[in-house]
């Protein structure tokens, strides 16, 4: 089933933007969030919010990546909210 996402507009720190599903209790207020649009897996969703903020990351909370899919384990260090590779 396909989830609605959002990337919030402010970014934490080490200058990160971190995507929500819909529903996350830390989603950001409507203003503060960007909707990235409907998508079946998080990784789609953190590649759209990157289009907008290089620093995009998963919630730790609503956007968990499956570390079993070789995909997902190449985006899994944005989790732990460090900054990205330059």
């Amino acid at each position: 089933m396909a989830l609605y996402y959002y990337v919030n507009k402010q970014s934490g720190y080490n200058d990160n933007h971190v995507v929500h599903a819909a529903g996350c209790p830390h989603l950001p207020d409507m203003d503060n969030r960007l909707f990235l649009g409907s998508f079946y897996h998080v990784n789609a969703a953190i590649l759209q919010a990157k289009k907008y903020y290089a620093g995009a990351i998963g919630c730790e909370n609503c956007c968990p990546l499956n570390h079993s899919d070789p995909q997902a384990s190449q985006l899994s260090v944005a989790l732990k909210h460090t900054p990205p590779s330059r």
